[in-house]
């Protein structure tokens, strides 16, 4: 199985190509491309500059070594009606063709909510209010070969929304919303972080996903009410992430990776001169994590 990472650290200190050589220099396999983070970098209507764009990021992967696995694309008001929420649901459709000229098979997309008494109504009208949002974009999956894996969410975001909690934060619902879109272009992200804080069962979770699962963040934090803290596993104080669940689940539905960190957070004050040691270590959690997966 691929380790990969985010490429989402340190880019204010080190350049972007030069990260990519310094993960490959670590061992990394894969990258995982933080699209929301280039949504304002270029004009994505302008397919010249569009194409440009993914040109150079797959010079830097060729030259390095590595390969591009995994997106986690923009951020969005699915069920807004102004310009900014037209303007960040059109961006999705640009990520899609981004991933598709980079190889990039899958790429992450959160589910979205609307307030109401999370009753059965409320949450059958968010299930249908979803897959319409995502079955609209199966035009672009199918013309560029690229999946949706659609995130589990933890439930704060949703209660400073008028929700009592996250639509699809639980695997139920997701297997629900993706059973609904019956596509093989749609499944599911497993973020260890975002379940630890809805208080889930890591095993479960991910068995229940079983053969949709299509990419996971594996990232440690916190339990409390609006941590999200996207560190190293084994990074902090227990209670943590219950890392055996998390392994056990991934072993018993013979994932097949890739196994991506989503720990933006871990090396953001790492001195660039120990850049290659944290790397390293980091590199040497995804193997230890890796042995647990592949243990009879």
């Amino acid at each position: 199985m691929k380790i990969a990472t985010s490429l989402c650290i340190r880019s204010d200190e080190i350049s972007e190509p030069a990260l990519i050589a310094a993960l490959a220099r670590a061992g990394f396999d894969g990258i995982d491309l933080p699209f929301y983070m280039h949504v304002d970098e270029v004009d994505w209507s302008d397919d010249r500059a569009a194409g440009a764009w993914a040109e150079r990021r797959v010079g830097w992967a060729v030259k390095a070594g590595v390969e591009w696995v995994q997106a986690h694309g923009p951020f969005f008001d699915m069920f807004g009606e102004d310009e900014d929420a037209q303007r960040s649901r059109q961006m999705c459709r640009h990520g899609i063709k981004a991933c598709g000229r980079l190889g990039i098979p899958w790429m992450v997309l959160h589910p979205d909510i609307f307030p109401g008494a999370f009753d059965a109504g409320h949450v059958k009208a968010m299930l249908d209010g979803n897959a319409a949002f995502f079955r609209s974009l199966l035009d672009d999956c199918e013309k560029h070969k690229v999946g949706i894996a659609i995130e589990n969410i933890f439930d704060h975001y949703a209660q400073t929304r008028g929700c009592e909690r996250y639509f699809a934060g639980i695997p139920e619902e997701q297997c629900a919303l993706i059973d609904a879109l019956s596509h093989p272009l749609m499944g599911a992200c497993w973020d260890t972080g975002h379940a630890h804080m809805n208080d889930l069962d890591q095993r479960a979770g991910i068995v229940a996903l079983g053969d949709r699962l299509k990419a996971i963040h594996i990232q440690e934090t916190r339990s409390g009410v609006d941590r999200d803290d996207h560190v190293l596993p084994y990074s902090i104080e227990p209670p943590g992430v219950d890392w055996e669940g998390v392994t056990s689940g991934l072993r018993e539905i013979n994932f097949p990776g890739p196994f991506t960190f989503e720990v933006h957070s871990a090396l953001q004050r790492v001195p660039v001169e120990l850049l290659d040691s944290a790397l390293g270590y980091k590199m040497a959690v995804g193997r230890y994590l890796m042995g647990k997966v592949a243990m009879k």
